[in-house]
């Protein structure tokens, strides 16, 4: 045959599919070298079009639905021969109708996103195929010995998690079998997963929650309600279970995103199982030294004190835990005040955190459980203050500080972080009102206050620089500044002085400041130093 076609001056062209096994087989018996030959993509559109539509016209007609210069973007060089088969298939199929053809770019991609699992599935049993397909995909366009390199690191580097199964050994040391490997990394695909317990995942969404914009693409059961239901019956029929999702839970990371839930869920738990121990896995976690432990544990039990039968229990233990010497139940109690539980009943929380104060030593020593009680203390008022329990918490600040044992620094300062938050507290000075008379006599107070000048004066300065752009604010700062240069202590000395050196010009208050250290200074007023 050879001499034949030699003498001939042709040849012979043997079609084959990509097929390793075949190709190498065709090396060894007729001792040739297969040569990869890859049709033009346009040859074969212009091929399959004309077959499939021989009518010159008609092809006219439906190309006219694909915009200008779309055909040759979409017929690249990589396009395999498939492809334009689809892509012809595509466009007669769409008989001219551009809307009916629609986004051909997304289209040919998808497909090739739908062949992805059967080539991953195909290759499961393949460690060093998986590695060097990853290493291809991350490396496609460098040289081939680079892509081998990094395929056998990565194969390195994976220990074991790219194989799909582990042999087993017997006694003698024999292999005789084989088990599932439980660190493989390509055991279950999502996909999978998810229809096995009916979920599905939704589309993507930009969710702006935090301190930047973030994609998210939710898992979701397609029946309403059915996490909620699987819970609870594991939960109640299962009952070692329940202490592995416990172990589990409280041990996530501290980020709100994961804390709510788990919250939810750890709240919800305690209808579920009943009994005088409903309470018992939010007490272990409320105990834990981890904050993040401790913050589900508050969710949670505002999530408890919905049920009313648990209700009145939820209340008792936060009361006994806001008494107790552990630090940790301390915080917790704080953390629930600012968190479902005190929002829903602000007077409860209030109460609680006073107690929570008055149990704080503010001398030197002050330890760092100590500590981190003031902190979640002063959060917990704040969040209760910005969600328009403005005047109940100024009401018992005023109250505490009337009381003989209140710790006057303390509260002070905590009023101090509220004036960060100046709404309420402007609308009361620019309209004279009662609270806001009360408002200016505790901020003289806090101003001749060493521990509370700081926070104290740090806040009005604010105010004044905000005043500018805020007539209401503006009217409040004025009528404060007037009433504290009226009769000037040390504090509002300082307070004015500051405003002197580091305020700008069309800061609000600074030429009532100029004018009253003016005074001052030429002895028209007394007090001050």
């Amino acid at each position: 045959m050879r001499s034949l076609l030699k003498e001939a001056g042709a040849y012979m062209v043997i079609v084959l599919p990509d097929d390793t096994a075949l190709l190498r087989r065709l090396e060894q018996d007729l001792h040739v070298s297969p040569i990869t030959c890859e049709p033009p993509p346009s040859s074969v559109f212009g091929s399959r079009f004309e077959a499939v539509v021989p009518d010159q016209h008609e092809r006219e007609r439906l190309l006219a639905a694909l915009d200008s210069h779309l055909l040759e973007e979409l017929l690249v060089s990589e396009l395999v021969p498939a492809e334009v088969v689809e892509l012809v298939t595509a466009i007669v199929t769409a008989d001219g109708d551009a809307t009916a053809l629609g986004d051909l770019r997304a289209r040919l991609s998808y497909r090739v996103e739908q062949e992805v699992p059967e080539l991953i599935a195909g290759l499961r049993n393949d460690p060093d195929a998986l590695a060097f397909l990853l290493a291809a995909c991350v490396y496609e366009g460098l040289d081939y010995r680079i892509v081998r390199e990094e395929a056998d690191r990565l194969l390195e580097l994976s220990e074991g998690r790219l194989t799909a199964v582990l042999p087993v050994t017997d006694s003698e040391g024999t292999r005789n079998k084989e088990r599932p490997n439980p660190d493989f990394i390509f055991r279950r695909p999502l996909t999978e997963l998810l229809h096995a317990v009916r979920a599905s995942r939704q589309t993507r969404e930009i969710r702006t929650e935090g301190a930047y914009a973030h994609s998210v693409e939710s898992v979701a059961f397609v029946r309403h309600r059915q996490a909620e239901a699987v819970l609870r019956h594991v939960w109640r029929e299962y009952g070692q279970l329940s202490e592995l999702l416990v172990r589990w839970l409280r041990e996530v990371n501290r980020d709100s995103e994961l804390t709510l839930p788990v919250g939810r869920v750890m709240g919800r738990a305690t209808s579920w199982g009943g009994g005088r121990r409903a309470l018992r896995h939010i007490q272990a976690l409320a105990e834990s030294e981890r904050t993040t432990s401790r913050l589900i544990a508050a969710h949670a039990l505002g999530i408890a004190a919905e049920d009313p039968v648990l209700v009145a229990e939820v209340r008792y233990r936060l009361q006994r835990w806001s008494l107790t010497v552990s630090p940790h139940l301390r915080t917790t109690v704080a953390y629930a005040c600012g968190a479902e539980f005190g929002l829903s009943r602000p007077d409860v929380a209030l109460r609680l955190l006073h107690t929570l104060i008055r149990g704080v030593r503010t001398e030197v020593g002050e330890d760092e459980g100590q500590a981190r009680i003031r902190l979640a203390v002063k959060v917990a008022t704040l969040r209760l203050f910005q969600d328009g329990k403005e005047e109940i918490v100024f009401g018992r600040l005023l109250d505490w500080l009337s009381m003989d044992e209140a710790d006057a620094e303390q509260l002070l300062e905590l009023f101090g972080e509220l004036l960060q938050l100046p709404e309420w507290f402007q609308r009361q000075l620019a309209d004279e009102t009662d609270q806001g008379r009360l408002i200016t006599g505790l901020i003289r107070w806090s101003l001749n206050s060493d521990s509370s000048f700081d926070v104290t004066c740090r806040a009005l300065l604010h105010w004044a620089d905000w005043g500018r752009w805020d007539e209401t604010l503006s009217r409040a700062v004025e009528r404060l500044f007037t009433a504290l240069a009226r009769s000037m202590q040390h504090g509002e000395f300082r307070l004015f002085v500051e405003l002197g050196e580091r305020g700008f010009d069309g800061w609000v208050g600074r030429d009532i400041a100029r004018t009253s250290l003016n005074r001052w200074r030429n002895g028209e007023q007394g007090e001050a130093a």
